[in-house]
């Protein structure tokens, strides 16, 4: 008898099958695969929905001419979208950007709705199929789980099941990269199909592990370690709670990518890993 997970498929193999779905270029079994993933998976249908009418608009020679500038975005945005479909995102929550799997991003905040919104980007995939990793000090946590049961999230429910993990921040960097992969791959094992990774950076009533130095050499290490799973890593960051060497050397030198008001943008001022920890001489 055959195993049931043989028959099983992931996002990102769906994602990357669209073309030649929506163009019958498949074989049966593939087919009938994909078929079985879009009866219970929205985001999937939502893609191959959206392809399948942007081919038909492209076709249709009775399509109305738009202005040459609309075009230009619209073939942008277009282009970003293919782009993104074929490596796998999801959406960010704190703005409404795409964001690709596998990055490290920095959200900084000062206002209760910079923290609200920050929370967003874990709820929106609770509420869906995605995985979750809380990491942060035992206040910022519980503060985090707080407004997922303001919002209707039976956080509960979700630790029971493995799809939410809290890793209080307790431990040294080594021991701390080991639980966070650790949990990926707890979350892999249950065949999720993208992680959001939560993690929080503020005063506290402890000391940080490792000082300094130690949060610095993990969030530079945890963007090589993004990269090697379906998830997206953000960083929420209290920029009152920290000194201007955490803002500028743990938010801007390690996160590749930043969210300035209301829009996600790629980080500048990004160190690459080997670099920034040469420079901390680790």
């Amino acid at each position: 008898m055959a195993d049931v997970h043989e028959f099983e498929i992931s996002c990102r193999e769906v994602w990357r099958e669209v073309s030649n779905y929506l163009d019958g270029d498949l074989d049966a079994k593939l087919r009938a695969r994909i078929e079985r993933h879009l009866k219970h998976c929205r985001h999937c249908t939502a893609v191959v929905s959206g392809t399948a009418n942007t081919v038909r608009l492209i076709g249709d020679e009775q399509a109305f001419e738009l202005p040459a500038s609309f075009s230009n975005r619209l073939r942008g945005k277009l282009r970003d979208a293919a782009a993104a479909v074929s490596r796998g995102s999801i959406t960010l929550g704190i703005t409404d950007d795409p964001i690709e799997l596998g990055t490290h991003v920095i959200h900084f905040w000062e206002t209760q709705e910079e923290f609200r919104r920050g929370v967003r980007f874990l709820e929106i995939g609770l509420r869906d199929r995605d995985h979750g990793v809380l990491f942060g000090h035992e206040e910022a946590n519980e503060r985090v789980l707080r407004l997922l049961r303001n919002a209707g999230i039976d956080v509960g429910e979700l630790i029971a099941s493995g799809r939410l993990r809290v890793l209080p921040r307790e431990l040294q960097t080594s021991e701390t990269l080991v639980a966070i992969e650790g949990a990926f791959k707890d979350a892999m094992r249950q065949n999720a199909s993208a992680i959001r990774y939560l993690g929080n950076l503020g005063a506290g009533n402890r000391p940080w592990p490792g000082g300094e130095d130690g949060v610095l050499e993990l969030e530079a290490r945890v963007t090589g370690l993004a990269k090697r799973f379906p998830c997206v890593m953000v960083c929420m960051y209290e920029v009152k709670a920290l000194s201007g060497r955490m803002v500028m050397k743990g938010g801007f030198h390690t996160h590749p990518w930043v969210v300035c008001g209301h829009a996600l943008h790629a980080n500048s001022l990004y160190i690459p890993e080997s670099q920034f920890l040469g420079s901390l001489h680790i």
